[in-house]
């Protein structure tokens, strides 16, 4: 059976509901907008303000602590400085991303003083998530002294400066320990044998911390 076309009514979608689709979008493009914004914003500012990468060395800085002893300088593999702002941009570059996709959220959900909303989404993208030390690291391959041996040494030298033993571990293989200051020298030393039979440390490192500046 055949239907009268003028029986046919051609319903419109009301006024409201396209207000809200084209409201939706516009709102979605406005905060992908700014999504990129911040992005670019953020990339640069970490371009001008990051300090130099880790400097690898074979000599001592001079800028390490005259109290705390160097074993065995002939076996020492390789220095690693590493500056503050170097450790706050990498940590800064592994969190900004949440940061830079949280703020529209925050952003769209006060219109109303987008000034105010501006300043603290900034504040949230920039500021740095932790205090940061410049550090140094020393390695050590194939110490002719055994884990226990090198150890012992460190810990008597550093109590005699005033340091104290803070966590200590100890297996078979690997021997470790930390230690800290008052006046915010800390840090922490690895040793490790491969091989529990023969004498000898294959591998040792040791991790300074400077005060903070």
């Amino acid at each position: 059976m055949r239907r009268n076309l003028e029986d046919i009514e051609i319903v419109e979608p009301p006024i409201g509901e396209l207000t809200k689709k084209r409201s939706w979008k516009g709102a979605c493009f406005t905060s992908c907008f700014f999504l990129v914004i911040l992005t670019i914003v953020a990339v640069i500012g970490i371009r001008f303000y990051v300090g130099p990468g880790p400097v690898a060395s074979k000599s001592v800085p001079s800028n390490f602590p005259n109290d705390i002893p160097v074993y065995d300088k002939d076996s020492i593999e390789n220095i690693t400085t590493i500056s503050a702002r170097y450790k706050e941009r990498g940590l800064g570059i592994a969190t900004i991303l949440p940061k830079l996709v949280l703020a529209p959220i925050f952003y769209n959900s006060d219109n109303s003083t987008n000034g105010g909303s501006l300043q603290n989404i900034w504040k949230a993208v920039s500021s740095p998530s932790g205090n940061y030390r410049e550090s140094i690291q020393i390695e050590w391959h194939n110490i002719n002294a055994d884990p226990s041996f090198v150890i012992a040494y460190y810990k008597k030298e550093l109590k005699k400066k005033n340091f104290k033993i803070d966590v200590e571990s100890e297996g078979k293989k690997v021997q470790q320990f930390s230690f800290s200051r008052e006046d915010g020298l800390d840090g922490s030393i690895f040793a490790q044998t491969n091989d529990e039979k023969k004498s000898g440390t294959n591998y040792m490192i040791m991790t300074l911390n400077l005060p903070k500046r």
